[in-house]
Protein backbone atom coordinates (compact mmCIF):
# COMPACT_ATOMS: atom_id res chain seq x y z
CA UNK A 1 0.00 0.00 0.00
CA UNK A 2 1.51 3.52 -1.21
CA UNK A 3 0.99 6.42 1.18
CA UNK A 4 0.95 9.81 -0.32
CA UNK A 5 2.61 12.55 1.79
CA UNK A 6 1.05 16.06 0.90
CA UNK A 7 2.74 18.49 0.49
CA UNK A 8 2.50 22.37 0.23
CA UNK A 9 4.73 24.74 -1.00
CA UNK A 10 7.23 22.13 -0.62
CA UNK A 11 6.03 21.14 2.92
CA UNK A 12 4.88 18.08 4.73
CA UNK A 13 2.18 19.27 5.69
CA UNK A 14 1.79 16.37 8.29
CA UNK A 15 5.39 17.39 9.34
CA UNK A 16 4.15 20.80 9.93
CA UNK A 17 1.13 19.44 12.25
CA UNK A 18 3.94 17.34 13.99
CA UNK A 19 5.97 19.87 15.04
CA UNK A 20 3.27 22.68 16.20
CA UNK A 21 1.41 19.24 17.99
CA UNK A 22 5.30 18.26 19.99
CA UNK A 23 5.79 21.97 20.54
CA UNK A 24 2.75 22.36 22.13
CA UNK A 25 3.74 19.57 24.07
CA UNK A 26 7.04 20.66 25.34
CA UNK A 27 7.40 24.45 24.64
CA UNK A 28 11.29 23.54 24.93
CA UNK A 29 11.71 21.79 21.80
CA UNK A 30 11.49 25.27 19.88
CA UNK A 31 14.33 26.74 21.65
CA UNK A 32 17.59 26.87 19.39
CA UNK A 33 20.64 28.30 19.65
CA UNK A 34 22.12 29.05 16.31
CA UNK A 35 26.21 28.94 15.73
CA UNK A 36 28.64 30.35 13.34
CA UNK A 37 32.63 30.10 13.42
CA UNK A 38 34.61 32.81 11.74
CA UNK A 39 38.67 33.32 10.65
CA UNK A 40 40.03 36.10 9.35
CA UNK A 41 42.23 35.54 6.55
CA UNK A 42 43.56 38.76 4.72
CA UNK A 43 42.30 42.45 4.43
CA UNK A 44 38.60 42.11 3.99
CA UNK A 45 38.73 38.50 3.66
CA UNK A 46 37.55 35.89 6.04
CA UNK A 47 35.49 32.45 6.33
CA UNK A 48 32.78 31.99 8.51
CA UNK A 49 31.89 28.08 8.83
CA UNK A 50 28.40 26.59 10.00
CA UNK A 51 27.47 23.54 11.26
CA UNK A 52 26.29 22.29 14.47
CA UNK A 53 23.36 23.42 16.60
CA UNK A 54 21.29 23.17 19.76
CA UNK A 55 17.52 22.68 18.99
CA UNK A 56 14.90 20.28 19.44
CA UNK A 57 15.94 19.50 23.13
CA UNK A 58 18.82 18.33 21.70
CA UNK A 59 22.57 18.50 19.68
CA UNK A 60 22.07 18.72 15.84
CA UNK A 61 24.36 15.84 14.57
CA UNK A 62 22.76 15.84 10.77
CA UNK A 63 25.35 18.27 9.12
CA UNK A 64 28.59 15.99 8.44
CA UNK A 65 30.85 19.33 6.77
CA UNK A 66 30.19 22.56 7.34
CA UNK A 67 28.50 24.96 5.59
CA UNK A 68 31.87 27.50 4.36
CA UNK A 69 31.39 30.94 3.50
CA UNK A 70 33.90 33.40 2.07
CA UNK A 71 33.01 37.08 2.85
CA UNK A 72 35.53 40.44 1.35
CA UNK A 73 34.60 43.68 0.36
CA UNK A 74 34.84 44.74 -3.62
CA UNK A 75 38.05 46.53 -4.52
CA UNK A 76 36.16 50.13 -4.07
CA UNK A 77 35.94 48.91 -0.21
CA UNK A 78 39.69 47.89 -0.45
CA UNK A 79 38.78 44.10 -1.33
CA UNK A 80 39.27 41.38 -3.59
CA UNK A 81 35.79 40.30 -3.99
CA UNK A 82 36.63 37.01 -2.75
CA UNK A 83 33.24 36.62 -1.56
CA UNK A 84 29.84 39.01 -0.85
CA UNK A 85 30.64 41.45 1.78
CA UNK A 86 29.20 41.33 5.47
CA UNK A 87 26.94 43.77 4.58
CA UNK A 88 25.43 41.71 1.66
CA UNK A 89 24.98 38.63 3.65
CA UNK A 90 23.00 40.48 6.24
CA UNK A 91 20.65 42.01 3.08
CA UNK A 92 20.78 37.56 2.11
CA UNK A 93 19.70 36.72 5.32
CA UNK A 94 16.88 38.72 5.72
CA UNK A 95 15.69 38.31 2.75
CA UNK A 96 15.88 34.50 2.79
CA UNK A 97 14.44 34.11 5.80
CA UNK A 98 11.57 36.28 5.12
CA UNK A 99 10.54 34.41 2.15
CA UNK A 100 11.20 30.78 4.50
CA UNK A 101 8.55 32.22 6.60
CA UNK A 102 6.37 33.40 3.87
CA UNK A 103 6.13 29.87 2.47
CA UNK A 104 6.35 27.78 5.86
CA UNK A 105 3.65 29.72 7.43
CA UNK A 106 1.51 29.92 4.47
CA UNK A 107 1.84 25.91 3.73
CA UNK A 108 0.72 25.65 7.44
CA UNK A 109 -2.56 26.90 6.86
CA UNK A 110 -3.08 25.30 4.08
CA UNK A 111 -2.32 28.15 1.47
CA UNK A 112 -0.57 27.49 -1.99
CA UNK A 113 1.91 29.44 -3.44
CA UNK A 114 2.67 28.89 -7.20
CA UNK A 115 5.83 31.32 -7.34
CA UNK A 116 7.91 33.98 -5.10
CA UNK A 117 10.94 36.06 -6.06
CA UNK A 118 12.27 38.93 -4.10
CA UNK A 119 14.73 41.48 -4.05
CA UNK A 120 16.32 43.75 -1.59
CA UNK A 121 17.83 47.09 -1.38
CA UNK A 122 19.98 48.50 1.51
CA UNK A 123 21.55 52.22 2.04
CA UNK A 124 24.06 52.71 4.37
CA UNK A 125 26.41 55.66 4.63
CA UNK A 126 30.41 54.58 5.36
CA UNK A 127 31.35 57.79 7.30
CA UNK A 128 29.36 56.94 10.26
CA UNK A 129 31.47 53.71 10.16
CA UNK A 130 34.86 55.21 9.36
CA UNK A 131 33.85 57.81 12.25
CA UNK A 132 34.13 60.57 10.28
CA UNK A 133 30.69 62.08 10.87
CA UNK A 134 29.12 61.28 14.42
CA UNK A 135 26.17 62.54 12.65
CA UNK A 136 25.40 59.72 10.58
CA UNK A 137 24.45 56.63 11.98
CA UNK A 138 26.57 53.85 11.57
CA UNK A 139 24.21 50.83 10.79
CA UNK A 140 21.78 50.89 7.63
CA UNK A 141 19.70 54.02 7.16
CA UNK A 142 16.94 52.12 5.30
CA UNK A 143 16.37 48.36 3.82
CA UNK A 144 13.36 48.14 1.27
CA UNK A 145 12.29 44.69 0.04
CA UNK A 146 9.92 43.38 -3.02
CA UNK A 147 8.38 40.16 -3.14
CA UNK A 148 6.39 39.14 -6.04
CA UNK A 149 4.15 36.44 -5.45
CA UNK A 150 2.41 34.18 -8.17
CA UNK A 151 -0.83 32.56 -7.73
CA UNK A 152 -2.11 34.05 -5.33
CA UNK A 153 -5.24 36.86 -4.73
CA UNK A 154 -4.59 40.47 -2.93
CA UNK A 155 -6.12 39.36 0.15
CA UNK A 156 -3.94 36.33 -0.10
CA UNK A 157 -0.47 38.24 -0.89
CA UNK A 158 -1.42 40.57 2.25
CA UNK A 159 -1.68 37.79 4.34
CA UNK A 160 1.95 35.97 2.86
CA UNK A 161 3.44 39.45 3.84
CA UNK A 162 2.39 39.39 7.03
CA UNK A 163 4.22 35.95 7.05
CA UNK A 164 6.86 36.98 5.92
CA UNK A 165 7.15 39.88 8.90
CA UNK A 166 7.10 37.11 11.07
CA UNK A 167 10.48 35.79 9.95
CA UNK A 168 12.85 35.56 13.26
CA UNK A 169 16.04 37.75 10.98
CA UNK A 170 13.45 40.88 10.09
CA UNK A 171 12.17 40.98 13.62
CA UNK A 172 15.68 40.66 14.95
CA UNK A 173 16.40 43.93 12.75
CA UNK A 174 13.54 46.10 13.62
CA UNK A 175 13.65 45.41 17.55
CA UNK A 176 16.82 45.69 20.28
CA UNK A 177 18.62 42.93 20.91
CA UNK A 178 20.98 42.07 23.02
CA UNK A 179 24.52 41.31 22.42
CA UNK A 180 27.49 40.07 24.08
CA UNK A 181 31.15 41.41 22.67
CA UNK A 182 33.90 39.15 24.38
CA UNK A 183 37.92 38.71 24.25
CA UNK A 184 38.69 35.03 24.97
Amino acid sequence: METTVKMINGFSAEGIMNTVTAIQGNPEIAKFELRAKNNWISGGHNRSYIQGFYGACQEDTSRETPFVYDNDEPPVLLGENKGANPGEVLLHGLLACMTTAMVLLAAGKGIEVSGVSSSIEGDIDLQGFLGMDPGVQKEFSQIRVKFNIEGASDEEKEQLLNFAKQSPVFNTLINPVDVQVSVQ
